[in-house]
């Protein structure tokens, strides 16, 4: 898979408990959907997605995963911040920047809840083979 910012090759790598794909040459981060909620400890990628998603502004890169015709989109992280990422509306993965994953665990430590841990447990449970019974979000 190549890098929607600079198009060298990413390669995979074991990041908090999940395989992201790393490009060594802009340090840029792919993450499939829930990745990031997963290493955050948020119940979902982007915390208010409904709310972020009406102001977010189509990219000239392509999305690494769904290939060239489909454009990531701009937009905050959070309503109240001014950290913006890129998100593949069809395959909903994340890209961060150099230097943002920092920025993002600080504002996820701040919004995070006892819901979004219990979440983040029950899918750590369940990729290590664990049943859950009933799990809503």
């Amino acid at each position: 898979m190549n890098c929607p910012k600079c198009h060298n090759i990413m390669h995979e790598i074991h990041f908090e408990g999940v395989v992201v794909d790393f490009c060594d040459a802009c340090k840029g981060i792919w993450f499939d959907e829930d990745e990031l909620a997963f290493t955050t400890e948020l119940s979902t990628d982007i915390p208010n997605i409904s709310e972020v998603e009406k102001d977010a502004r189509t990219t000239e890169y392509a999305c690494p995963r769904c290939g060239s015709q489909q454009k990531l989109q701009e937009m905050k992280f959070v309503p109240v911040e001014a950290l913006l990422i890129d998100r593949c509306p069809q395959c909903k993965g994340v890209w961060i920047d150099k230097g943002e994953l920092p920025k993002i665990e600080v504002i996820a430590a701040r919004i995070g809840d006892s819901k979004s841990k219990i979440m983040l447990t029950c899918r750590q449970l369940s990729t290590k083979g664990y049943e859950i019974l009933e799990m809503k979000a």
